[in-house]
């Protein structure tokens, strides 16, 4: 009996892998399509170039963390969503927030606070020496390591992971709930998201990524890209989660796209007069759309779009 050839499908991850394994029973897309992006040069700066995917910030996803859409990124520890690793300090700026944070957070919001701080004292002033990796951290850090620029690992400071989540994560049974106790407090009392978590934590689902190059004339610029925050931008362990949100339909449930519901941090990713250089242009292709053109969408946002297209 001869059978039709079936065409392969490409996960962009190992099949056997948890994310081959996702997005081949259609719990979620595959990260390779076709994507638009937005170059621009920064007006304050004729040698930094961004480039924006614009696919991604037309998206209607929604973080749900915290919901029954979330089921975690393992299976095991469902609770904690994408907290399971502790979070790097993107810089010295980071570390010093974080620290203030620590000291103005009322204590009702953190779940490990007593156990974390012990007998520290929080009314010192964070030690301004360079950092050093032979001296102990404040104790919700702690030394690892990153690869650096030439690909060596250097000494990082992340959060300390305790019992398989950040010491920021609440669980749930705690009186504000289940999530990040930095966020919670923010939300709560009207804090800055983007000052009082580290950056890697606000950034998501948004991810900057900055590196210099040399433009065909010699000249060495900055270009700084700024994207989905997928599996492969958490390296090579992303495709070891059992679940991941961004590239998840249901996730896709924003009554606005990302360029709208995350204005704070794309300002603070890109600064006031570049965001409304992307915001003018994202402007003009909402409109152009209201009138009939069609642009390519986020698979994982396509049924939004299908519906605000409906007449």
């Amino acid at each position: 009996m001869n059978r039709p050839k079936s065409s392969p499908v490409y996960l962009g991850f190992p099949a056997t892998s948890p994310a081959g394994i996702s997005i081949a029973a259609g719990r979620e897309h595959a990260p390779d399509f076709p994507r638009e992006w937005f170059e621009f040069t920064d007006p304050q700066d004729p040698e930094h170039v961004f480039s924006v995917d614009i696919t991604w910030l037309e998206s209607f996803y929604a973080c749900q963390f915290g919901t029954a859409l979330c089921p975690g990124i393992d299976s095991a520890n469902p609770d904690v969503g994408c907290c399971g690793h502790g979070a790097y300090m993107a810089d010295e700026t980071d570390r010093e927030q974080l620290y203030d944070a620590v000291q103005r957070m009322p204590a009702r919001f953190w779940q490990r606070r007593a156990e974390v701080l012990g007998d520290f004292d929080l009314s010192q002033p964070l030690n301004e020496e360079e950092p050093d990796p032979t001296r102990a951290p404040e104790p919700w850090l702690v030394w690892d390591e990153l690869d650096g620029e030439d690909g060596e690992a250097e000494p990082a400071l992340k959060t300390v992971v305790r019992e398989g989540a950040c010491v920021f994560a609440n669980r749930a049974g705690w009186p504000t709930g289940a999530g990040c106790a930095l966020h919670q407090w923010a939300v709560a009392e009207g804090e800055e998201l983007t000052v009082v978590k580290p950056e890697v934590c606000w950034q998501l689902p948004i991810r900057r990524y900055e590196d210099y190059e040399e433009r065909p004339d010699g000249q060495e610029i900055l270009r700084t890209q700024i994207g989905e925050y997928d599996r492969r931008g958490w390296g090579g362990g992303g495709e070891d989660f059992d679940w991941y949100c961004s590239a998840d339909a249901a996730c896709h449930n924003a009554a606005q796209p990302l360029w709208r519901s995350q204005r704070t941090e794309l300002i603070a990713l890109m600064g006031q007069q570049c965001y409304e250089i992307l915001a003018s242009h994202l402007r003009a292709r909402e409109a152009a759309a209201r009138a009939g053109v069609a642009w390519p969408v986020h698979p994982a946002s396509a049924h939004r779009h299908q519906s605000a297209d409906a007449p």
